[in-house]
């Protein structure tokens, strides 16, 4: 087969580098100098394993790992792979016909074609549109299509759609940024879209996320709305921000399907998320990642994998986590249909915690260890797992107030909470019925009553 086109790849109104296939499968990168001029030799602004140079091209494994990362999972992959005529496996072509608006800064796109827009390129949605949006997601994920060429990681089912400045919801066309992205629930999980909403809610308040998010409904089926963290609206319309998950940044392989975003599938693991930060990044951040490590235990979320952790690049080179998102409480499930029987949802760690590999066995000692193997000092780790359980117990009820969920998922992470300050494991079995003014105690310590 002859080669294709190369493509260019554009970074903060920069044309930081091409990418070309020189041989049906394999891809290349190269750095333009313009991407020396625009940011340092060495600048991990683009990734952190990928630092510009233009003396040095970027390995085909590290590459392939970097673009493959931009692409969706699963079914929605192959969805869209037909959708444009796309042999399925054929990455290249893929990157290539949905490029134009990706998660973080990164455009890609055709060289002959000028350089992305930024605000303009909306297409304002008419009656019943976005329900139809909705209805079609399986067979148009992500609401892809020959105008909206958009691109995003993951294997759920998404709609990625603009938000007006006055509120309305529109199709980002021709390469326009998207804002936000919506996900219908699941009908097989009652109120998940609710505990989603709830669980951000909950990491706002702790200072883990800037991610705004609701719950709307579209024709009786409930949708959780959350707001881009790597997009920032300015007058100037709506601006990219870079960002790039773990896997990416560990120039982990995790093609469509592979499973290795999971740490029992060989992917990374928390210790390696903090060597990341320690590498590129102050304290500030470990501690940071340890609070949210907190957060998905006492919630419930098994499912907190190397793709669901990212880091944020600003223009100028530094390296910060990102803004927390997609946190449910996943083990909260029970007993959900499927074609082989009712199934609990996995209580199968992603990223394990002090080696324990089930979410129900972590203890707040476990934390605490997990915390100081990543060079936090033991006093600071124990003090803000002691303080994160604290604040959750204490935030939940407002939270709840915002966006109520059912009670008994409510009277789940309450337990959770109540079990990891007594020093128990979180899936411990209640000793006696949870009073919602009951104080909760760690090591001695005083936990104001919770919800």
């Amino acid at each position: 087969m002859a080669s294709r086109p190369g493509l260019d790849v554009w970074l903060y109104g920069t044309m930081v580098g091409r990418l070309t296939e020189p041989k049906y499968g394999k891809i290349r990168f190269d750095f333009s100098d313009d991407s020396q001029r625009r940011f340092r030799s060495g600048s991990v602004v683009f990734s952190v394993s990928m630092p510009i140079s233009t003396n040095r091209r970027p390995r085909g494994d590290i590459t392939k790992a970097f673009f493959d990362g931009l692409l969706p999972e699963g079914d929605a992959r192959d969805s869209i792979s037909d959708r444009f005529s796309v042999t399925r496996g054929d990455n290249f072509g893929l990157v290539s016909a949905i490029g134009r608006d990706c998660a973080g800064a990164v455009v890609i796109q055709p060289s002959d074609l000028p350089e992305p827009p930024s605000g303009a390129g909306v297409e304002i949605l008419a009656d019943r549109d976005l329900e139809r949006l909705i209805s079609q997601i399986k067979e148009r994920p992500l609401g892809a299509d020959d105008r909206v060429r958009v691109s995003l990681p993951g294997a759920q089912e998404k709609l990625v759609l603009s938000k007006t400045a006055d509120g309305v919801w529109a199709r980002p066309v021709g390469g326009a940024p998207s804002t936000h992205i919506l996900k219908p629930q699941d009908m097989r999980l009652d109120s998940y879209a609710a505990g989603e909403v709830f669980c951000l809610g909950l990491a706002r308040r702790l200072g883990l996320t800037t991610v705004e998010s609701e719950v709307i409904d579209v024709a009786g089926r409930p949708v959780c709305v959350v707001s881009r963290y790597d997009r920032e609206l300015t007058p100037e319309g709506t601006m990219r921000i870079h960002q790039e998950d773990i896997c990416q940044a560990l120039a982990v392989d995790c093609s469509n399907r592979s499973g290795r975003k999971y740490q029992a599938e060989g992917g990374p693991s928390l210790h390696d998320v903090a060597d990341v930060l320690s590498a590129f990044a102050p304290l500030s951040e470990r501690t940071k990642l340890l609070a949210l490590a907190v957060t998905n235990v006492v919630v419930g979320n098994a499912d907190a994998h190397a793709k669901n952790i990212s880091l944020l690049h600003p223009p100028d080179g530094t390296v910060v986590l990102a803004p927390a998102y997609d946190i449910t409480p996943t083990t909260f499930y029970r007993g959900v249909p499927t074609p082989d029987g009712p199934t609990d949802l996995s209580d199968r760690l992603a990223m394990w915690i002090n080696n324990k590999q089930s979410i129900h066995d972590v203890t707040a000692e476990d934390l605490v260890a997990e915390g100081s193997s990543w060079g936090i000092p033991e006093p600071t780790a124990e003090r803000l797992v002691t303080t994160t359980i604290a604040d959750i117990i204490r935030y939940s009820g407002a939270v709840d107030a915002e966006c109520p969920i059912p009670a008994e998922m409510l009277d789940f992470i309450a337990q959770r909470a109540k079990a990891l300050g007594d020093g128990a494991a979180a899936g411990a079995p209640p000793t006696r019925r949870l009073h919602r003014s009951m104080p909760v105690r760690r090591f001695g310590v005083r936990i104001p009553p919770s919800l």
